[in-house]
């Protein structure tokens, strides 16, 4: 099925930080682009690629687009770039064998018959060459042959090797009359005929025997290949290596108008027809390409994106992004997104992971913002927003506390101006918690410390709270009551209650929670308190829910709901691993899973979505940690695959109203989504009513925000003009009004 490639994002908006707010019910993709490693011209543009994510230059007017399955590709994991100038159209191979075929750049057709294939192993795409109008794709289960103009696979050679076995093959060329294809030992050749049964191994013949053939090409009357730093040339029945000053490892070969293009870590070497060299040098290069302007192009593999080469410098067209793909933890409120890259073992040791933290802050990423307070920090995990303060505190696994307001670093908190202490055997600060009360207190859990549990208040005032009994508890999260909750790391879940005296010990309350009173399992992996009073805790067997926390000291409930979904009875979650929990504005449940998002509604009786990788932008079914932007209610998915948002239909709100905002307005003719009210008070009553006053249609908030699907009541369309409007919250003490200009067809 072919698509038509619709662009969502231009660069112009982007680089000049001009935004937008997603339509409600839109996604956005955040993958990281500082490790671009695949650049490829096309004729209009050129292509680059990072571990996750996708985007092109145009030629013209220097704007660049991001790319990704929202346009229509795959999406997953790029290996393999390839442009056929004399049709017109782009390979693009994927690490799952999926291939996309981008003919005349504006139509993608997907070409799944190898990634659909039960195959053991690594099925890439590692390397495309052309002949006619038949692309050879190289893999590690031999040789596809696609037919580009009717993109699908005509033939496959999968029998090559000794004996008629698999044979992986990393790269191929055609002359004439003969087939090559690189090995992981040579280079193997075979007559290129229609009478020739290429999958036949008799057929094929060895013309070099040595390390791995790379970048087969062929250029000049000969086949031109590289061997980690040597160059070789086949031609007359032997190999020779080729001198280009090259001496380092090589990266890409490629013909543009009669010279041979040599990539390499330093520079990029033209080789003529009568073997004249001459070398540009570069920095860094991981990739590179020549456009159809004749300006050569790379990438880094570490930053700067796509970088083109001109006699005025290099000019470099990179996307915002987080600058790693690593997640660990993201903040649930306020209105940047704070994510932490992570740093923790299985064990609860050090990964030493360098990535750091990103912040999302007015639609643009700033990763690792540099202040004087964080000079050695590494291994950020846990993360939590301060409502009343309006700081963010980053917990890290080696030194302590950073504390953000916005993307500037305030302070830091270690063991130099508080009570938090080092491990005797690391000698790290191990944090494994954080969460602020409603009066600004903030309540940290210290791993691994005889007193674990410490609160500093709004003055940075610290205390040492109460011993417990429990050194290794993470995951602080406090419910309505002010008990605080926390996972504890050899099983089951700790209750404290310090009875609103943190400095008395004596009239501290604790409870342990484990399967002997109701949890499914004692592996506990997220804890959340929602605005009903309850705890949710999410187990790597399911969820279980506490909904009398109020008497949980004295006689515990811990509940599996139980829900009819599409005339099925079972448990809401089954047995799904809930790795992270988020509640909304609207008190709504958000459940990131090994297979994918799971929303429940407030009182956990439905499943209202489950999003995956098959029905949505989702990078990747495995999600580890869930955020939040309070105000626009957009929800943040972390995953090994990068980040995704998806604008939700609740947000965060108070008992007042704020400015209300209606968007998009004017609603213009052709606008099939939803239109959006925000600003509400929380769970607001809403009326839209035309200039004379009629009503059109009432709703309630969820949250602070409401939406109205652009008809009345009863389903028709109501006339173009301006529409009206009015708030009223919960308890009818307060109003609001907005307004709007819709434009009927």
């Amino acid at each position: 099925m072919k698509r038509l490639l619709v662009v969502l994002t231009l660069g112009f908006l982007a680089t000049t930080g001009i935004a937008q707010q997603v339509p409600m019910g839109d996604w956005r993709l955040h993958p990281s682009f500082l490790d671009t490693r695949l650049i490829e011209s096309g004729k209009d543009y050129v292509y680059a690629s990072s571990s996750r994510g996708f985007f092109r230059v145009n030629l013209q007017n220097a704007d660049w687009e991001r790319l990704s399955n929202m346009n229509g590709f795959h999406g997953r994991e790029i290996t393999c770039l390839t442009f056929n100038p004399e049709r017109n159209v782009m390979v693009i191979g994927y690490a799952d064998g999926f291939i996309d075929l981008l003919t005349q750049e504006k139509t993608i057709t997907p070409v799944p018959g190898f990634y659909n294939k039960l195959l053991q192993g690594d099925k890439r795409i590692i390397h495309v060459s052309f002949k006619d109008k038949f692309a050879y794709v190289s893999t590690e289960f031999g040789i596809l042959v696609i037919d580009v103009e009717k993109a699908e696979i005509k033939d496959s050679y999968t029998s090559i090797g000794p004996g008629g076995t698999t044979q992986a093959v990393y790269s191929t060329a055609i002359s004439g009359d003969s087939i090559y294809a690189g090995l992981a030992d040579g280079l193997i050749a075979a007559k290129y005929s229609n009478t020739v049964n290429l999958n036949d191994f008799s057929n094929w013949k060895r013309v070099h025997t040595s390390k791995i053939a790379l970048q087969t090409t062929w250029f000049n009357n000969a086949v031109w290949f590289y061997t980690d730093t040597v160059l070789l040339k086949y031609q007359g029945g032997t190999v020779q290596p080729v001198s280009a000053g090259l001496n380092t490892p090589l990266r890409k070969l490629q013909v543009h108008n009669n010279e041979l293009m040599v990539f390499k870590p330093k520079g990029i070497v033209a080789i003529q027809n009568n073997g004249t060299q001459s070398t540009t040098v570069v920095n860094v290069l991981q990739s590179g390409t020549v456009d159809a302007q004749g300006f050569r192009w790379f990438c880094t593999g570490f930053g700067g994106g796509a970088l083109k080469l001109s006699p005025q410098g290099e000019a470099t067209f990179e996307p915002n992004g987080p600058n790693n793909n690593s997640v660990f933890a993201m903040s649930k409120s306020g209105n940047n997104l704070y994510t932490t890259a992570g740093g923790l073992t299985i064990t609860f040791g050090n990964a030493f992971n360098s990535a750091g933290f990103y912040v999302y802050s007015d639609y643009r990423w700033v990763s690792n913002p540099t202040t004087p307070f964080n000079n050695g920090m590494y291994d950020f995990t846990f993360v939590t927003y301060n409502p009343v303060t309006n700081k963010t505190y980053l917990g890290s696994q080696n030194n302590g506390i950073l504390e953000m307001n916005g993307t500037n670093g305030t302070n830091r908190y270690d063991d130099n101006n508080s009570p938090l202490t080092r491990d005797p055997g690391s000698g790290f600060i191990r944090l494994s918690g954080m969460v602020a009360d409603d009066k600004g207190n903030l309540w940290v859990t210290n791993f691994g410390a005889s007193n674990p549990l410490l609160m500093m208040d709004r003055s940075n005032k610290w205390t040492v709270v109460g011993d417990f009994g429990e050194p290794f508890v993470k995951n602080i999260t406090i419910d309505n009551n002010g008990y605080k909750w926390m996972i504890l790391q050899n099983g089951g879940v700790l209750v404290f209650n310090d009875n609103k005296t943190p400095t008395n010990p004596l009239d501290d309350r604790t409870i342990k929670l484990t399967t002997s009173n109701g949890l499914i399992t004692n592996e506990v992996l997220s804890l959340a308190a929602d605005q009903n009073g309850y705890v949710w805790i999410g187990t790597s067997q399911g969820l279980n829910v506490v909904t009398n926390t109020f008497e949980v000291f004295t006689k515990p409930r811990i509940d599996r709901f139980v829900i009819d979904q599409d005339g099925d009875l079972g448990y809401l979650l089954g047995e799904e691993s809930i790795n992270d929990i988020c509640v909304d504005g609207g008190n709504r449940k958000w459940f990131a899973t090994n297979n994918g998002v799971f929303l429940a509604e407030p009182n956990g009786q439905e499943v209202l979505a489950n999003f995956t990788i098959a029905n949505s932008p989702l990078p990747d079914n495995k999600v580890y940690c869930i955020g939040q932007l309070s105000e626009s209610g957009e929800v943040f998915f972390g995953t090994d695959a990068g980040i995704a948002s998806y604008r939700s239909d609740a947000s965060e709100a108070s008992s007042s109203f704020k400015e209300i905002r209606i968007y998009p307005n004017p609603v213009r003719p052709g606008y099939s989504g939803l239109i959006t009210i925000d600003g509400l008070a929380q769970n607001a009553e809403i009326r839209i009513t035309d200039a004379a006053g009629y009503l059109i249609y009432q709703t309630k908030a969820n949250g602070g925000t409401a939406t109205w699907p652009g008809t009345r009541l009863d389903g028709t369309k109501p006339n173009s003009g301006v529409l009206y409007v009015f708030g009223i919250n919960e308890d009818g003490t307060e109003t609001s009004m907005g307004k709007f200009v819709y434009i009927r067809e």
